[in-house]
């Protein structure tokens, strides 16, 4: 028999700008795990992905997390304290605040490169 059990599954993020994706994820909370030649591991709570010195505009453009939360306020508080538009040179952004979709609650920001986050919980 086989074990075909997955252990992970890790996304490669582009970057437009490394250093300043790179600082957004960490002030999002996520810590660096690794790094290798042109990209970072980040994780927070044991999830992760690799943000890559890398980017094509249709692809950042396309790309998108979805994020499943314990604390929808707690996560929105830090959203906003962030304060996107002043420390991320409104390259990042909010698109929607908390709100109910889908059987939950659900918010949505763009990371300075484009790539859209989808926060929910259930």
């Amino acid at each position: 028999m086989t074990n075909r059990k997955v252990q992970n599954l890790t996304p490669f993020v582009p970057a437009k700008d490394f250093d300043l994706s790179s600082r957004f994820y960490r002030d999002l909370g996520f810590v660096v795990v690794a790094s290798i030649k042109n990209a970072i591991r980040l994780e927070k709570d044991g999830y992760g992905f690799w943000l890559q010195n890398y980017y094509v505009e249709d692809w950042a453009g396309n790309f998108m997390f979805c994020l499943y939360v314990e604390d929808m306020e707690a996560w929105w508080s830090h959203v906003k304290a962030m304060r996107f538009d002043e420390a991320y040179g409104s390259t990042a952004r909010v698109l929607a605040e908390p709100h109910h979709q889908e059987g939950g609650l659900m918010m949505q920001f763009a990371d300075p490169s484009g790539v859209l986050w989808h926060i929910r919980q259930d």
